[in-house]
């Protein structure tokens, strides 16, 4: 605030100066109040393209975006954004803009990612568009302002392919293994019957009554969920848990359940908020009923699901891979999106990822792939 504070003050004194100077030579100057983006345009922002050496090694290297999006400002709702969305591999969190204002506009500031503060755009800094950010367009004396919400978008489904890559079994991640092993524990501790899975701030277990319980505070004390349908479409059969941050708000979470309550008929899909923000208002746990006309749900048959690349992907225990991008709403199957080449589907696998890949462990034959979605 106090980069903003100064700035301000600079302006203000500067305009009074101009004003005495002028009037001094008998010449007034004229102030406007216009707070008026007229445009933005991309002018450079990097991909982070994932690709093979000649040897077939993975390998990580960078290229420039040559094709723009065209940005849509909202002025009645001081929104802008590209209807277009970019390539899913562009790194947002350095990249050059060019902004227009109207002729009697003042300055325009970049209010800052974890703060108050205001900052002088330009035209030659980088800016961190991972997140929503807001643009201040400011009158020229300084005294009344326009926000905008920029926010970029960016495809969430990476690819239309999946390479996978035999590696050996001591690369397999553990993390979620060993972090799985530690709640269970404290689960049974706690008397209850089952750990379902962990967020960022919350783990889930079943009671003894197929009742849904949730600690936040590591297994100390565990409460009854609140529902929005009936408990007796909860998954307690082959479920599977995952969470990811929320797109326009990273401070909180989106938790997806899914699994079979003993029909046989389709798993069953449950989603929460989990409000970590000061200010948020938590959720209660929403089920996702299947619509008769919608013929993309997910099967019974579900053995491991891991939230990757902005998608979850749920396995089966068929050698298939169902896909969602609406957070468990619909789902589909694509052809480049299968299991290792000429790998028999075991009797048990899992299936995890460490962010930048997915790995499968055929935990019979001790076997391990790693896969990356990759564009064709």
């Amino acid at each position: 605030m106090k980069r903003f504070l100064y700035t301000l003050c600079v302006i203000l004194v500067g305009s009074s100066c101009l004003s005495s100077c002028f009037k001094d030579n008998e010449t007034t100057i004229t102030l406007y109040n216009e707070t008026t983006i007229t445009g933005l345009k991309l002018t450079a922002v990097n991909r982070q393209v994932h690709g093979q050496t000649s040897t077939g090694k993975d390998t990580v290297y960078i290229k420039k975006l040559t094709t723009f999006p065209s940005f849509t400002i909202d002025h009645d709702n001081g929104k802008i954004f590209n209807a277009d969305s970019l390539p899913y591999d562009c790194d947002l969190t350095r990249v050059l803009i060019n902004l227009t204002a109207s002729n009697y506009t003042g300055t325009l500031f970049i209010k800052d990612k974890d703060s108050d503060d205001l900052i002088f755009y330009s035209s030659t800094d980088s800016i961190d568009f991972s997140v929503p950010r807001i643009i201040c367009a400011y009158n020229t004396n300084g005294t009344l302002f326009k926000s905008y919400q920029v926010t970029m978008n960016k495809h969430l489904l990476p690819t239309n392919k999946l390479i996978w890559e035999e590696r050996p079994l001591s690369e397999y991640p553990t993390a979620e293994e060993k972090k799985r092993a530690e709640w269970e524990s404290i689960v049974e501790k706690a008397g209850l019957k089952e750990f379902i899975g962990a967020a960022r701030q919350e783990a889930y277990a079943y009671s003894l009554n197929d009742e849904l319980m949730m600690t936040n505070d590591g297994g100390k004390t565990w409460t009854a969920e609140k529902l929005d349908a009936d408990d007796s479409l909860l998954p307690v059969e082959e479920f599977h848990l995952v969470w990811y941050p929320l797109e326009n708000d990273l401070e909180d979470d989106y938790v997806l359940l899914v699994g079979d309550n003993g029909d046989r008929t389709y798993s069953k899909v449950w989603h929460k908020f989990v409000v970590n923000s000061e200010y948020g208002i938590a959720g209660k746990w929403a089920y996702t009923p299947l619509e008769t006309y919608n013929a993309y749900y997910l099967p019974t048959n579900i053995v491991d699901m891991v939230y990757y690349a902005g998608l979850v992907m749920a396995f089966t225990n068929l050698g298939e891979i169902y896909i969602s991008m609406d957070g468990g709403i619909t789902w589909r199957t694509y052809d480049d999106f299968n299991f290792p080449d000429g790998q028999e589907i075991p009797g048990k696998f899992t299936v995890t990822t460490d962010g930048s890949f997915v790995w499968y462990k055929d935990v019979e034959q001790g076997k391990v792939w790693r896969g990356v979605a990759m564009a064709k």
